[in-house]
C-alpha cells in the first residue's frame, strides 16, 4: 500500500470526528469569527494572523486591546483611520517584537489597500496573475502591498521596524510563512471551522500553515522528512496531503495542530495517550521500538 493509501482513512477519520467546536475558542480563529460582516472579518483575520506568533493566550490579550480600540467595526475604523489623529489610541500596545507604531502602520497600509481595492480579497486578486498556479507569487505581491505602503508618517526615517516586517514575511525569503498561510486557510476554505469568504481562490492552491505542532505531527506520520521548518517543508507536507485530497489538502491542519496542542499527542510513545489515537497505526512513535 502506498503511503497516501495508508494515511487516507486515519486522516479522514480525524477530520470527520474532530470536535472543532470544543477547540475553536482556544484558537486564534475565534477573533474573526466574532464579526458577521465580511468586511470586518477579513480585516480582523489579517490582523490576528499578523500577531499569531507565540502562545494564543499571550497574544490574545494584546489583540483584545487593539480590537476594543477599533470599536464595533474594525473595517470602518481602518477606512477612517488617520495616523496623526488616531495613532495614540494604540499607545499601550506591547507584544514581543511589536509596538504601537506597528499597529498604526497596519492600519495605514490596510486603509490604503481598502481605498484602492475595496476589499482585501480584491487586493489579493489584483496580484494573482495565475489563478491555477502556485499561491506563492500572489502571496508575495499581497505582502508587498503592506511592506511597500506609504508609511513615512509612521516610520519617519523610512525604515520599517523589525516588528512590522515580522508581521508580513515575504515568501521569497523561504520561511514557512505559517501565519500568512493560516490567513489564506481561513479566508479560502469553504468548510468549518474556516469561513471561506474568498470564493475566487481555489482551496487546492493553499499550502499548510506549518508551526511546531504541525511540523512534529507531520514528521510522526510521514508527511515530511525535511529537517527545517521552511517553505519547502510546507510544500512537501501539502503535496503529501494532496495525494489524499487534492481539492482541499489543508483541511487537516486544524485537527492535526490541535491534536498536539491539546496534549493528545506528546511527540513520543506513551501507552496511555497513544492507545485511543486513530493515527497510531501510521505513527512512527507507536510503530518504533519500545524503550526500556
Amino acid at each position: 500500500m502506498t503511503r497516501a493509501g495508508a494515511l487516507r482513512e486515519p486522516l479522514e477519520q480525524l477530520y470527520r470526528d474532530f470536535d472543532y467546536a470544543a477547540r475553536v475558542e482556544r484558537d486564534a480563529i475565534r477573533f474573526p469569527l466574532r464579526y458577521p460582516d465580511p468586511r470586518d472579518r477579513e480585516v480582523v483575520a489579517l490582523l490576528t494572523t499578523c500577531l499569531a506568533y507565540g502562545r494564543v493566550d499571550l497574544f490574545s490579550r494584546e489583540l483584545e486591546r487593539v480590537l476594543a480600540a477599533m470599536g464595533p467595526s474594525p473595517a470602518d475604523f481602518v477606512a477612517r483611520f488617520d495616523a496623526a489623529r488616531d495613532g495614540e489610541i494604540f499607545a499601550g500596545f506591547r507584544y514581543r517584537f511589536n509596538r504601537p507604531r506597528d499597529i498604526v502602520a497596519f492600519c495605514v497600509a490596510s486603509h490604503d489597500a481598502l481605498a484602492r481595492h475595496g476589499t482585501l480579497e480584491k487586493c489579493f486578486l489584483a496580484g494573482d496573475s495565475d489563478a491555477a498556479g502556485p499561491i506563492g507569487p500572489a502571496l508575495e505581491r499581497f505582502v508587498r502591498v503592506f511592506l511597500d505602503a506609504e508609511l513615512r508618517d509612521v516610520f519617519p526615517r523610512g525604515r520599517l521596524t523589525r516588528g512590522y516586517r515580522h508581521m508580513f514575511p515575504l515568501p521569497s525569503v523561504g520561511g514557512p510563512c505559517k501565519r500568512l498561510h493560516l490567513f489564506l486557510r481561513w479566508m479560502v476554505r469553504r468548510e468549518p471551522p474556516d469561513f471561506g469568504l474568498w470564493t475566487e481562490v481555489s482551496p487546492r492552491r493553499l499550502l499548510m500553515p506549518v508551526d511546531t505542532h504541525v511540523e512534529n505531527m507531520s514528521r510522526a506520520i510521514g508527511l515530511t522528512r525535511r529537517k527545517s521548518r521552511n517553505w519547502k517543508m510546507a510544500e512537501e507536507i501539502t503535496a503529501s496531503l494532496a495525494a489524499i485530497d487534492p481539492g482541499d489538502p489543508v483541511k487537516y491542519d486544524f485537527a492535526l495542530c490541535h491534536k498536539r496542542m491539546s496534549g493528545d499527542c506528546l511527540d513520543r510513545r506513551d501507552a496511555v495517550v497513544c492507545e485511543p489515537c486513530g493515527l497510531r497505526a501510521v505513527c512512527r512513535h507507536w510503530r518504533g521500538k519500545r524503550r526500556g
